[in-house]
């Protein structure tokens, strides 16, 4: 586990085809939260030249402040030249709308699912 809080836990993955991320948001994601959880990002980042797959799993989030939004995309823009794609896990339309929209910013291909188990049939590593 490379981060664990109260709102987002951050571990390493590295049963893909790629180094993969996976951020666990819980409850309201916050801007102390973003802040945390793009410092460990980005430090990962820092220390592997390989692009890298990131897990959003958002079902346990409530919702989100809209300065932590602006501090995640911040990090999106910085770092997108590192990231080959985003996997958005949610069963709320409200936060997969949002995701979509941050997405669109971006030139990596992402994945959006209602559950775990979409995945899971895509992707048997993530278990």
């Amino acid at each position: 586990m490379l981060l664990k809080s109260t709102n987002v836990d951050l571990s390493y993955n590295d049963q893909f085809d790629l180094p993969c991320l996976v951020f666990t948001f819980k409850g309201k994601f916050t801007q102390l939260a973003s802040e945390e959880s793009t410092q460990v990002w980005k430090k990962v980042f820092d220390k592997s030249n390989s692009k890298h797959i990131l897990v959003w799993d958002c079902s346990q989030m409530t919702g989100f402040e809209m300065s932590a939004r602006r501090e995640w995309l911040k990090y999106m823009q910085l770092l997108s030249n590192r990231i080959d794609r985003v996997l958005v896990i949610s069963d709320s339309v409200l936060i997969r709308g949002s995701a979509r929209l941050m997405l669109k910013l971006f030139n990596f291909k992402s994945e959006i699912y209602s559950n775990q188990r979409e995945v899971w049939d895509k992707y048997p590593a993530f278990i």
